[in-house]
This record gives C-alpha cells, structure tokens and sequence, in this order.
C-alpha cells in the first residue's frame, strides 16, 4: 500500500478553510454558455469539495499549479484526498529533450515535501518521437503510485498495427500504410488551434483524458481511495467524434462496472492575465471526460486561481517558504517547456547560453525536416543577437537547472527571494 508522508510543513496561518462546510463553490463571474459546446459543459457551481472523491491536480511544476495546490491545502482539503498528476513532455525519449533537466525531480520534490501522492504519465518518445512520428502516434503510460510500476494503456489497432510495421524493413507499400495512420514530421505551429499547436493536445491534454476516462476507484478501509488504472489510447478532444469506434470494447466495460457513483474534481492553473485567450475562459466547467449516464463517473474541472494576479500567485509561495522551480531564479517568467515554442528570442539566448548542445540539436532538426520551430524563419535568424534571459545571480538555480538535482531537502527557503523571472509579463509561451 502506498504510504503518505507523515513530514510535511505546518499549514500557515490563517487558514481559509471550507473544507467540511458544505457549500459548494461558486465561480467569481459569471461563466460563457453562448454557444452549444459552452452551453453543454457550463456549471454554475462546484459541490462542496468534500463531496468529491478524488480532487486531481493538473502539476506542470510552474507557479500557477504550485499555487493551486497550496490553495487547496489552506482550504483544508486532506492531503490523502488529492493527486498531483504531471505529463512528461519528453516521454523517456533516450537522447532528445524538450524540458527542463530538473523538472522531473522538481515535481517528485514538491510532492514528497507536501506529503501528496504523485502521478506521472506520458507519450512513449515524448515530444520529439512525435516530430518525427510516422504511423499512429506512440502509447501513453503512466505510473502506478501504489506499486511504482510503469503501466502502458491497451493499444488501439492502428498503434498495434504501426508497431509491427516499424519493426520491418518498410517496403514503399508499408511505409504508405504507415503514412495513412499518421505523418507528423513537422513542429506544433505557433496557434490557439491544438489541432495544429499539436504538443499541448497530444502530449498533456490527451495524457491526462485517457488516464481520467480509465480510472478505476478502489475504496480501502472506508476511507483510502488509490488509483490503479486501467487505460486505452484515444485522438483527443479535437476529435471525440472518433472516440465511440474505439470504446467498443471489454475494457470500457469492465472500467464501468469498477468506476461507478464517482465523483472527481480536476483542478488546473490557467490565469486570465496570462493571455486574451485565458481571459475568455470559464473558472469551472464540466469536464470532457464526464460520464454520468454511461460510466456513473462525474468529473467537474475548477481553474482555482484564474482571477489571481501574479503577485497572488507568489505571495502564497511566500507564505509556504517553498521554493519554486528553479528556472524562475534562472530568469525565466514562465515554466513552459525549456524549449516551448512560444519562446522569446531572449529566452532561446538563454537556451544558447546554458544548453548549446540542444539548441545545434534543433538546428539540425530545422534542416533534417525542411520545417522551422518558428512560423517564418529559422531559429537562428529568430533568436539572432538577442540578449539572454539568463540571470547569473543564483549559482545553485544555475546547477539545479543544469544537473537536474532537484530533492525535497531543497523546497525549504526560510529566507524566502522573489526570483528574477517575476513579473516579466505573461510572454514566452503557456504552461
């Protein structure tokens, strides 16, 4: 049995809790229900959050979902209670990385600190397997807190099929079959559109509806829920028309039949002021992988801090003396990708700086695959003479970012620094 942490900083005070008070929240505006999709995922309330079984936190490691969690904490929601969930970008890949060396460690370090079960879960080859996929796109796995094993979703027939034929010498018929199941070979585009801004949709966001679809609640005791899952590959929500074909099978319904009167919260940290598309943004919704009628599964989402300004946001941080990810010390406004595509000139100098060896690496991709990172020109000539984020002030952020040693001892600052990266507006990318 997975065993909580007993070590965990004391609750700061005051606490704001409403935990147990059996009121549900209600959004601070009111929400959008002006279109038939909006209308259809509209909710003017949340239950009391002691009514829900599980409240899951979407974890990047950024500030955002930092704060979210510390919110809940000082709302007294039990620690037991909640699941951080983080998405490797970077999937395992051997050689080709995409994120931030320390985050890994950094999102295990918070969770162990705070004494609060983590899940991690990914794309097989992670972002660069996808660059270069050929065939259906790679499984989704994840890893079990309870047991530390590494569980692989059933595979569609497509990704069974592309499996074998990867394994072969392709002949040009193969290779076509292959191309019909899918052909990336191009970087996401720099779009609100995630059919398009492909690495946000197939890397996190269909992570984390495939795991939520197959989740499987088992109660212990009364009182302990854990969350082995039982999972299966689907295209996303740009395209849930397609789902119906590919849960036509036994394991939906053995999923079912496990999954019943459950009621999950899934919390992220999307910020108007981040952005003109956020702004737009209702605080709670109906999640997308809510299914009362068929599955008895009820999944409610609530952007906890979305009317929080930035200062907000790091004064609670303050308030925990926890230290935040690294690259925020480094000079970085944003805990993106270390090489999202929405990164400014000056953020790519960073990149330069700090990790040359990447930056020829996506050069060479550039060249390789005839497409660049950037919609109008190569990266070079993006990133040009530009001055560098990178802020030298911090030595042990520098080595953290570069080792990526990140443990639980280093989440305590008692003498607590806003970083350097604070309030340089909201460029560089979303989270």
């Amino acid at each position: 049995m997975y065993e909580q942490l007993t070590l965990f900083p004391p609750l700061p005070s005051p606490v704001r809790t409403v935990y147990g008070g059996g009121v549900g929240q209600a959004p601070a505006l009111p929400g959008r229900n002006d279109s038939a999709h909006m209308e259809a995922i509209y909710l003017d309330r949340l239950l009391p959050l002691e009514d829900y079984d599980k409240i899951i936190v979407l974890f990047s490691g950024g500030k955002d979902s930092l704060a979210c969690v510390l919110d809940l904490l000082e709302r007294g929601v039990p620690r037991e209670k909640m699941e951080l969930w983080h998405h490797d970008i970077d999937g395992g890949h051997p050689t080709r990385k995409m994120d931030w060396p320390v985050t890994q460690n950094y999102v295990r370090a918070v969770a162990e600190y705070l004494g609060i079960t983590l899940r991690v879960s990914w794309r097989v080859n992670g972002f660069w397997g996808e660059v270069y996929r050929l065939g259906a796109s790679w499984p989704i796995q994840y890893t079990d807190p309870a047991s530390g094993k590494t569980i692989e979703c059933p595979l569609s027939e497509k990704q069974l099929r592309s499996a074998q034929l990867r394994e072969k010498i392709l002949s040009d018929l193969e290779r076509k079959e292959l191309e019909g199941m899918g052909c990336r070979m191009k970087y996401p585009a720099k779009s609100s559109n995630l059919a398009t801004r492909w690495c946000s949709s197939i890397l996190k966001i269909m992570v984390a509806d495939t795991v939520i679809r197959n989740l499987e609640l088992l109660k212990q005791d009364g009182q302990r829920m854990k969350f082995p899952a039982k999972s299966s590959c689907h295209q996303g929500r740009w395209c849930s028309g397609s789902l119906k074909a590919q849960v036509e099978s036994k394991l939906y319904s053995d999923i079912d039949a496990l999954a019943r009167d459950v009621k999950i919260l899934v919390v992220s940290g999307e910020r108007r002021q981040e952005s003109a598309g956020r702004a737009k943004y209702n605080e709670m919704e109906i999640h997308r992988t809510n299914a009362t009628a068929k599955a008895h599964r009820l999944v409610h989402q609530w952007r906890s801090v979305i009317d929080w300004d930035e200062a907000q946001v790091w004064e609670i941080i303050k308030r925990w003396h926890i230290a935040p990810h690294p690259c925020y010390a480094a000079g970085w406004n944003r805990c993106s990708c270390m090489m999202c595509i929405f990164s400014l000139p000056s953020h790519w100098a960073g990149i330069r700086e700090l990790f040359p060896e990447r930056f020829v690496e996506v050069e060479e991709d550039e060249r390789v695959l005839g497409f660049t990172l950037d919609n109008k020109q190569p990266l070079a000539e993006y990133v040009g003479s530009a001055k560098s984020c990178f802020c030298h002030s911090d030595p042990q952020a520098l080595y953290q970012l570069t080792s990526g040693e990140f443990s639980a001892s280093d989440m305590e600052q008692r003498e607590w620094i806003m970083p350097a990266g604070a309030f340089h507006g909201a460029a560089g990318g979303p989270c």
